[in-house]
């Protein structure tokens, strides 16, 4: 609860942040993360569970690898690496209750990121090209995962 919490507060800023500049700032990206996986890892030491912070460390290291893989090959045609760190701290958190929920909060944000893309070219707000700001995107698919997994934990 206390990483989701930790994690929040500076996903909030985030949003707001890249929705206007689209950037998500090392400033706020990197203490989320280092704030969930310590967060974590108390949870860890406490309640003896060590396959939870394994798993959430294994899909931190995958989806990092990919999206800063994605960052760097594609650049400015593709995901940014300030995306890439942000993933950081959102797979973090949920891959503690597994692969599913990392990998489905990612996909949550790129269906809506999508979705949203879809509208604004149907209407012609936007052209081909158009850079569409992940984060906010991201971090709906991460509460939604974060809804989702907290209703199955407390059943």
């Amino acid at each position: 609860m206390l990483a989701s919490l930790c994690w929040a507060g500076c996903a909030v800023p985030l949003a707001f942040i890249d929705a206007q500049v689209h950037r998500l700032p090392d400033v706020i990206t990197l203490p989320a993360a280092a704030g969930v996986f310590a967060l974590l890892a108390v949870d860890a030491v406490v309640t003896d569970r060590w396959e939870p912070l394994l798993s959430s460390a294994i899909c931190t290291a995958v989806a990092t690898a990919v999206f800063a893989s994605m960052g760097l090959v594609l650049g400015s045609r593709g995901m940014g690496l300030g995306d890439a760190k942000m993933i950081l701290s959102v797979t973090a958190l949920l891959g503690w209750w597994g692969w599913a929920a990392a990998f489905g909060a990612v996909f949550l944000g790129f269906l809506g990121a999508g979705f949203v893309g879809v509208v604004l070219w149907a209407s012609g707000r936007v052209h081909r090209g158009t850079h569409i700001p992940m984060g906010p995107f991201f971090i709906a698919g991460t509460l939604v995962m974060l809804v989702l997994v907290a209703g199955t934990a407390a059943k």
